[in-house]
């Protein structure tokens, strides 16, 4: 067995250093491109090139804008950008009109436009090498030939049938993965890691599955069970414990950008979202086949009419589309619900494709074969399904009632009160609205609001007005071409498709396309994104980019021969975690083999188990969990909010209360722009956008956080409080209680000496000399369980 020995001092220096522990390789920034193609890179095509390209950029600013070096090199007056700057960028304050130039000279952007710009900046200013900014294409008449190199691409091609690879070592292979993955190995000349030990095993399993430690009795009980097949038995009692679609149901939460709030310029309360939360919880739990699972987030109220046993889930999935971030502030109607419609559709194609869709909105895909009438073909779906009421200033999101009709109707009216005295109150002529109109309109709006919040309902879609939508030149709907067609992506559907339906918005084919056996992405994608939660990195690493951009896989054809077994098992993710589970690949222990490591030090043939740092959320619970407070209680709202209101306005979203529940994490609210401070500290995803591959960052604010932060003095006080309530235990015994909760294993000798020692320094210590004997007892107790709870050990799973 192997394992972290701690010494008194390295325990104490832990406190410091915990964090100090190398993360896994990142990729580029995908994130921050994505933002620049789409946010910023239009804006200096449309409103800067003219002036500031190639041809034109010698004059008396002899500034140009074609270029990330030029950016930086800047003009006349010094560098145009200080990435993570924008207030002392001159490119800011000249389009803010705020210094001595102002920029554009006879009208000012749009502040959309100025806050992408002062977003990039802050953000690093982040720029694809290859990039250039080019004159805007003048129209969508010529669309771009692919060369075949791109429709060739790994990605587009059909799901194989790959034959199981044989393998010299065939007696270590247990499974069809194992032969994939001992074959990369065995050409590489290296060697697959021992074995894991059995508490290291267990540990892995119960902290990958359930986000949380094992106990004492579990790990007692794994150790006596010798009979064959004992682990296959703890991954199915792992598989069928509730806390199983806690843990992986915020996994898809990461992807499907959830949140209780809506964030950008008008934080409103989301005061339903928790909703669809619980309803992606239950759905992993019962192991929903994942084919359905996305029918029902994208077309779930369609799915609805012939199933109305199971309407209010149906309706709750299309959550998955109405809890996007929305400009909420946007005084164009037309670009208001067109950025939702890019958000949705963004979002969707990230997801479930691994593509990046949206890229496409004002010019071909750079890279992928993507034109923009596959973008507008796919958001005239999106545009056909309503989302909002009302597309204005004070706009309103849809909402679905639930329960007896009666109560989905009394809903639907009580949203036209609300919008017509909000619209009168907000848009209308105030000035020449009475004080008394102006009271009694009041009045009836909070009363209706009151009835809204009471009434159950859901953030959902539904159908809209259907129809096709012309290409918007440049991404400008001003600026419109040729009406195209709603369909699904040429390079994978084909340019010959059947025509949807002119009554419906096409949201149920597009999902049954998604998972049918003409496309062969959803399956990899989803694969894929299950193997890096388990692995900590995908077999295609760029987990949201199948695309040129992101990286090949490491092991084509395990990664199809699992698509394929996951179409096989009925797109079962249980089915699919134990395949992966049980794999001699998946039991490897992290022991580290230079040789290996100088061949393929970023571990990509999967020589051994990656090391992993416990996420924000699964760390919290564990602590909670191991000093017995975590409160197990299941499902149930977030955040006890006004409907519509304001959350970062009025205060709310500051208010440390809203986070000292012991519940588990996933129930913590979520609100964009106000994210928790101890899950911001531990890399938690943007919640804003779809995010499957978090960071795994190492800074010093994370140890701080481990000596200081609210948690680490209720979790050790309370474990010190458990280990001293049995008045009969000795010392040695409540030492070795603290490390098989803490770290599943009994504690050594030696540990049993510096830890002794270190309690008698404590309580023996100057500063506590005030203090009751049974007072400096107990702190020394908590000190050293604050040691071991901020250990590496703790911290990292093998």
């Amino acid at each position: 067995m192997t394992r972290t020995r701690h010494s008194l001092g390295s325990l104490l220096i832990g406190l410091v250093t915990s964090f100090l522990v190398p993360g896994t390789a990142l990729s580029a920034d995908e994130t921050g491109i994505k933002f620049f193609e789409t946010k910023v890179r239009p804006v200096l095509a449309e409103q800067c090139y003219e002036c500031h390209g190639p041809r034109s950029g010698q004059g008396k600013a002899k500034l140009r804008v074609d270029s990330l070096e030029s950016l930086r090199k800047g003009g006349a007056s010094g560098p145009a950008i200080v990435p993570g700057d924008p207030d002392g960028s001159l490119l800011i304050l000249a389009v803010r009109h705020d210094g001595a130039v102002e920029m554009p000279p006879k009208s000012k952007l749009a502040q959309a436009e100025i806050d992408a710009l002062a977003a990039w900046i802050k953000m690093g200013a982040p720029w694809l090498a290859s990039a250039v900014v080019s004159a805007p294409a003048p129209t969508a008449d010529a669309p771009r030939e692919w060369d075949k190199s791109v429709r060739e691409f790994w990605a587009f091609q059909p799901l194989r049938a790959p034959s199981v690879p044989r393998v010299v070592a065939s007696s270590w292979a247990r499974s069809p993965i194992d032969h994939f993955v001992l074959a990369k190995l065995e050409g590489a000349k290296l060697r697959p890691a021992a074995p894991a030990d059995k508490r290291t095993l267990l540990r892995r399993a119960t902290l990958d599955l359930l986000g949380l430690p094992p106990t004492p009795a579990e790990i007692e009980a794994f150790l006596h069970d010798e009979a064959p097949g004992a682990f296959e038995r703890v991954v199915d009692r792992l598989l069928a414990s509730p806390r199983y679609g806690e843990r992986w149901g915020r996994h898809w939460l990461d992807v499907a950008r959830y949140a209780d709030s809506n964030g950008m310029d008008d934080n409103l309360a989301y005061s339903d979202a928790w909703r669809y939360r619980d309803y992606v919880i239950a759905a992993f739990n019962a192991d929903k086949p994942f084919n359905r699972f996305l029918e029902e987030q994208l077309a779930g109220d369609l799915l609805a009419e012939d199933d109305p046993a199971h309407r209010d889930a149906l309706i709750v999935a299309t959550g998955f589309l109405a809890l996007g971030p929305k400009m909420l502030a946007e005084d164009d109607p037309v670009k208001q619900q067109m950025d939702i419609v890019d958000e949705q559709l963004d979002t969707t194609s990230r997801v479930f494709l691994g593509l990046t869709l949206g890229c496409a909105r004002c010019h071909d895909h750079k890279f992928d074969p993507l034109p923009m009438t596959d973008y507008y073909a796919l958001a005239g779906i999106f545009k056909s399904t309503r989302t909002m009421l009302t597309y204005r200033v004070d706009s309103k999101w849809n909402a679905t009632g639930l329960g007896p009709a009666q109560q989905a109707l009394r809903l639907e009216d009580i949203e036209q009160i609300i919008d017509r005295h909000d619209n009168a109150l907000v848009n209308g002529n105030t000035n020449r609205m009475s004080a008394e109109e102006r009271a009694a309109r009041t009045k009836l709006l909070e009363d209706a609001k009151a009835e809204y919040a009471a009434l159950p309902k859901a953030m959902a879609v539904a159908e809209g007005t259907v129809g096709d939508l012309q290409v918007f030149l440049r991404g400008n709907h001003l600026t419109r071409g040729p009406l195209v067609p709603r369909r699904f992506p040429t390079i994978l559907a084909g340019d010959e498709q059947p025509s949807l339906s002119p009554a419906t918005s096409g949201r149920l084919e597009l999902a049954r396309w998604l998972t049918s056996e003409r496309n062969p992405l959803t399956a990899r994608v989803l694969v894929n994104r299950v193997w890096r939660w388990h692995f900590g990195q995908g077999l295609v690493r760029s987990v949201d980019n199948f695309g040129k951009l992101g990286q090949p896989p490491s092991h084509p054809e395990l990664l199809d021969w699992l698509a394929n077994q996951l179409i096989q098992d009925g797109w079962s993710i249980k089915a699919l975690h134990k395949r992966i589970m049980l794999s001699q690949t998946y039991q490897m222990s992290t022991a580290w083999n230079e040789q290996a490591a100088q061949l393929d030090p970023e571990n990509r043939l999967l020589w051994r188990m990656p090391r992993s740092r416990l996420d924000a959320e699964a760390l919290r619970d564990s602590l909670l969990a191991v000093a017995g407070l975590l409160d197990l209680a299941i499902g149930g709202p977030s955040v006890a909010a006004v409907p519509f209101q304001n959350l970062t306005a009025t205060g709310v979203a500051s208010r440390p209360e809203l986070y000292q529940s012991q519940r588990r994490s996933v129930y913590l609210p979520v609100l964009r722009s106000a994210v928790y401070d101890q899950f911001q500290a531990f890399d938690f995803p943007d919640p804003a956008v779809s995010n499957g591959d978090r960071v795994a960052t190492t800074v010093a604010s994370q140890a701080l956080f481990m000596m200081n932060g609210p948690i680490m003095r209720t979790a050790p006080a309370h474990l010190a409080e458990v280990l001293l309530g049995t008045p009969s235990a000795t010392d040695h015994d409540r030492m070795q209680e603290a490390s098989l909760r803490i770290f599943g294993r009994p504690a050594a000798a030696d540990e049993l000496v510096e830890w002794s020692a270190f309690l008698a320094r404590y309580q023996a210590a100057q500063s506590l000399a005030a203090e009751s004997p049974e007072k400096r007892r107990h702190l020394a107790w908590q000190g050293l369980c604050r040691a071991l709870l901020s250990s590496n050990e703790f911290i990292y799973v093998n």
